[in-house]
């Protein structure tokens, strides 16, 4: 038979690495001290998927259940955490989320319909969306994009760059030309009027490949 009983911390067994929990079952008395313990309760869980659970704090603890086995006091087989509700209630019916443990549970892996998304907090993501064709990686106001409908674009501070079709297309911020070799520099004269090189008398030649106009 389970019992319910309520996490209160864990800590890791030094000589054996084995995850152990303290546990207590519901309120038996008048006090909470009424309620039976189970100091380092082992967890059993999912192979190749390991979680400390958050310590119990003003917003609640982690629950678990508890069987019996011989050699224990008691064994934790599954374990759930009511904190983590504004985790859940982003998924959709056939959606999969693993996430951190607390204290914020903003670590994320979303598992969805052809996407796969990693979030951090709510300014960092790594999304691969396979039904849209797009790729991205988004962070502190920067956004690198890759996808069939609009190449590969790189946008941060109101500046965007787009390679698609063959063409590197500036869309918004301000053009500066030049740089350090292999990237040949942009020409400037002193001739007043004429500050790009090859439109005035003492011009030169402009970086290959580099077009100046309107």
């Amino acid at each position: 038979m389970n019992d319910i009983v309520d996490i209160g911390s864990a800590a890791r067994d030094p000589s054996t690495n084995e995850l152990l929990v303290q546990a207590k079952t519901a309120q038996a008395g008048d006090t909470p001290d009424d309620a039976p313990g189970f100091d380092n309760a082992p967890v059993f869980g999912q192979l190749g998927v390991s979680a400390n659970p958050w310590p119990a704090d003003e917003r609640g603890n982690a629950q678990a259940l508890k069987g019996d086995a011989a050699g224990f006091n008691g064994v934790i087989n599954g374990m759930r955490d009511a904190r983590v509700a504004g985790v859940v209630e982003e998924l959709g019916p056939g959606e999969t989320c693993v996430h951190s443990t607390g204290p914020d549970f903003d670590s994320r892996l979303f598992l969805k319909k052809q996407l796969w998304a990693l979030m951090i907090g709510d300014d960092c993501a790594v999304t691969m969306d396979r039904e849209n064709e797009r790729f991205t990686i988004s962070c502190f106001g920067m956004i690198f994009e890759m996808s069939t409908a609009n190449g590969c674009t790189l946008t941060t501070g109101g500046a965007t760059l787009q390679l698609k079709d063959a063409l590197a297309r500036i869309m918004a911020g301000t053009t500066v030309l030049g740089g350090q070799s292999p990237i040949s520099q942009v020409l400037y004269t002193s001739v007043p009027g004429s500050p790009v090189a090859g439109t005035g008398p003492a011009g030169g030649v402009p970086a290959l490949g580099v077009f100046i106009g309107q």
